[in-house]
């Protein structure tokens, strides 16, 4: 193995591996490598309870996400899912459910496989309203636990005319009455070649001649597709299946909407929903491809940053950019570039823990230096001295090296009192 190569790796593996010191200015670790430990997807429809709405929670595990066994007649892996709905501060309890799942396969390389998944489903009623859903897999093997906490707001359906959530579809067979339906529940398009198949509901309390109204926009709310359907509202639950055929998606991430309007183009109901297109083995924190290019900033050279924008068009774009991450991969044999992974893990360990008023993380001193240099050794903090303004001081004892990071204004905006030289300017 190239040297280069070789130390390259140490240090990545150094830096992931430290003990983050114990003071306040540590970035604290996340889970962000080429795929989510998990998927879920949460999705709101009309239930026959009254004042409550039917809440559908997917969750999505790829194999390679739990530790199979080895037994007599094949692999076993088995995991345990807990899903509550809280308030908003987390403080109340309103739901919750615990569940096992167990897998079984006969061959070892299923096992690792990160294209195939287990999908399970459960069922909520709860009065509308917004509630903090935490969601948490873990492996009973390694007891490794993988946690993801969103805000989620449960809708109601008095109007006269309402929308359920769209789901996105992986795979339908549509036949009659009699559907079976397999969700998208990572709501990546990328490998959806036919279009972008969804699924929703309509509920009225009439019959109703309309039109659905079929908009997909980026990021910049440019819509980006648009179609108009006319559609037939019966009184009570209406089955719809659309699949944006015609679109211009590439990566990044979009919003799908539906709107409902009568033929006096009066809107009666609207439901949107965000989706993403990214390819199979970039990081799951990148949702952008300009804020991406952007943030290439460290590794990157001024020409090479300008060769990637200068594309003639999107496609070519992205192959440049994924040409540019292929030639710093330390082992292109497999499917992991352990390098890309690395670089936005701490772009996004930077975001979460060095943002500063409107200003992300990984534009500040302190980002700029973690993303470049990785995990410091020892952090010490002074936010109290009365001779000075707060500061903290980095150590990388490898590089014989020490940074600090003075509070200029005292609201926490640390500035690097000794700039880097243009040896350390680069990622490591």
């Amino acid at each position: 193995m190239n040297i280069k190569i070789k130390y390259l790796l140490t240090v990545i593996i150094l830096f992931t591996s430290v003990i983050i010191g114990q003071d306040q200015d540590s970035p604290k670790k996340t889970n962000i490598g080429t795929k989510d430990s998990f998927f879920q997807d949460i999705l709101n429809f009309k239930s026959d309870k009254i004042e409550q709405t039917k809440v559908e929670v997917f969750i999505q595990v790829p194999y390679s996400s739990i530790l199979f066994v080895k037994t007599d007649d094949g692999f076993h892996g088995l995991y345990t899912i807990t899903v509550s709905f809280l308030n908003e501060k987390g403080e109340k309890l309103f739901s919750e459910k615990i569940w096992k799942e167990k897998i079984f396969v006969k061959d070892f390389k299923t096992t690792s496989s990160k294209k195939i998944s287990n999908i399970s489903r459960r069922t909520f009623y709860l009065q509308p309203g917004m509630y903090l859903v935490r969601t948490s897999v873990e492996d009973k093997e390694t007891k490794k636990e993988f946690v993801k906490t969103i805000k989620f707001n449960v809708r109601s359906f008095y109007q006269n005319v309402s929308l359920s959530s769209i789901m996105f579809i992986a795979r339908a067979n549509v036949k009659n009455s009699n559907s079976k339906i397999v969700p998208n529940i990572s709501r990546n398009v990328a490998s959806q070649v036919n279009g972008i198949p969804i699924y929703y509901e309509l509920y009225s309390n009439k019959k109703i001649n309309a039109i659905a109204y079929y908009t997909i926009s980026d990021k910049e709310h440019d819509a980006i597709y648009e179609e108009s359907v006319p559609v037939k509202i019966d009184s009570g639950i209406n089955n719809f299946f659309y699949t944006a055929k015609d679109s211009s998606i590439n990566f990044g991430t979009y919003q799908f909407d539906i709107v409902i309007k009568n033929n006096n183009n009066d809107k009666l109901a609207e439901t949107k929903k965000t989706f993403f297109s990214k390819w199979e083995g970039a990081p799951s924190n990148i949702v952008d491809l300009e804020t991406a290019i952007k943030q290439l900033d460290y590794i990157a050279t001024g020409d090479q940053i300008d060769y990637i924008e200068e594309a003639k068009n999107k496609d070519e774009k992205i192959k440049r950019y994924k040409e540019f991450w292929k030639s710093k991969d330390p082992n292109p044999i497999d499917d992991e570039n352990e390098v890309f992974n690395e670089y936005y893990r701490r772009i996004n360990l930077a975001n979460n823990n060095f943002s500063y008023y409107g200003r992300p993380g990984w534009k500040t001193d302190r980002g700029m230096v973690f993303i470049v240099l990785g995990q410091p050794n020892n952090i010490t903090s002074r936010p109290f001295d009365s001779y000075s303004k707060p500061y903290v001081v980095w150590e990388y004892y490898d590089l014989n090296r020490s940074f600090t990071f003075v509070d200029v204004t005292g609201f926490g905006d640390y500035r690097l009192a000794n700039p880097l030289d243009f040896y350390y300017f680069r990622y490591r």
